[in-house]
């Protein structure tokens, strides 16, 4: 037993890391309910809902909300029109629109950092980190841009047809945005005009975490419905890595949708840009293998006995 205690508190603290490391999502506040898509069912969130891995998450065109783990170490705040899906780990896929993200977890303390993935960049934030991220939201809408408030963020600048992966380091008051037609990220001392003139008014207030809703529950809202196209076409036609990554990969999410006549339609209308969905809804013919000629029983019998050449 002496040398069994320690091993068992050890078990108890890797799953207790784990636990921290894997932390959900809550909704903490939010202006009025949002959609969300679980599994491949759209539904409605509040505050107080407790998000699943895999999550999206879409919030009105008039309205923002936000969300934050258990711990409140990582804090997501999103803007009007943000669409995001909250992947395992604390990252999370923007598809379009604005996030200002805390990362309030500490060296000594094993929290996984939140992770920011757009269609041109990934940003990752350090310890006591506070940014803000945009995805061609309205009125920056050829752009995608980090503004780094407090902290630092590692930011990496994904390849197009024009450029190469590119990484760079800002710190506090430092800024990089990447256009649509620009082959690189271009870095600043402060964020541009336009990107400032964009952003959520709400954005300019400190980002703190809120206290946790008197009632969690992990029961969405309001009545579910199955997904139509149109629901996740953005989703689907996306140069996200999330789009086709193990764990996330959207055939294997929404391929259940294949049942109803019109989603099916809708994808094998779009096969030019759903290239991963063709196979699914026209398999390969079966290869038939032809069977080998059988010998005739005569040929199949070896002789007994040598060939005999006679001489005269």
């Amino acid at each position: 037993m002496i040398f069994r205690m320690p091993i068992r508190f050890a078990l108890f603290g890797l799953i207790a890391i784990a636990a921290r490391a894997h932390a959900s999502w809550t909704v903490a506040q939010a202006d009025t309910p949002a959609a969300a898509i679980h599994d491949a069912q759209m539904v409605q969130v509040e505050v107080g809902q407790r998000l699943a891995i895999n999550d999206i998450v879409e919030t009105p065109s008039n309205a923002g909300m936000q969300i934050q783990d258990e711990t409140g170490e990582n804090v997501l705040a999103l803007g009007p029109g943000t669409r995001v899906l909250l992947a395992r780990d604390a990252h999370i896929a923007l598809l379009r629109g604005w996030i200002k993200a805390l990362h309030a977890c500490s060296a000594a303390v094993n929290c996984a950092a939140p992770v920011v993935d757009t269609e041109r960049g990934r940003y990752t934030l350090g310890n006591h980190a506070t940014i803000v991220v945009a995805s061609s939201p309205p009125g920056y809408d050829d752009a995608d841009a980090v503004f780094c408030e407090s902290g630092s963020v590692s930011a990496l600048s994904l390849p197009n047809a024009h450029g190469r992966l590119a990484a760079v380091q800002l710190s506090a008051g430092q800024f990089a945005a990447r256009r649509a037609s620009s082959p690189s990220m271009i870095e600043a001392s402060r964020p541009d005009g336009a990107f400032l003139a964009a952003m959520p008014v709400a954005f300019r207030d400190e980002l703190r975490a809120l206290s946790p809703a008197p009632v969690a529950h992990d029961k969405p809202s309001g009545t579910a419905r199955p997904v139509a196209y149109d629901d996740v076409s953005d989703w689907l036609q996306s140069s996200l890595t999330v789009r086709t990554q193990p764990g996330t990969r959207f055939t294997d999410r929404f391929r259940v949708r294949l049942s109803d006549p019109a989603f099916r339609r809708d994808v094998d209308a779009h096969l030019g840009t759903l290239p991963e969905w063709r196979v699914l809804l026209h398999p390969p013919a079966p290869r038939i293998v032809p069977s080998a000629t059988p010998r005739s029983p005569a040929s199949s019998v070896p002789p007994v006995y040598r060939s005999l050449f006679l001489r005269p």
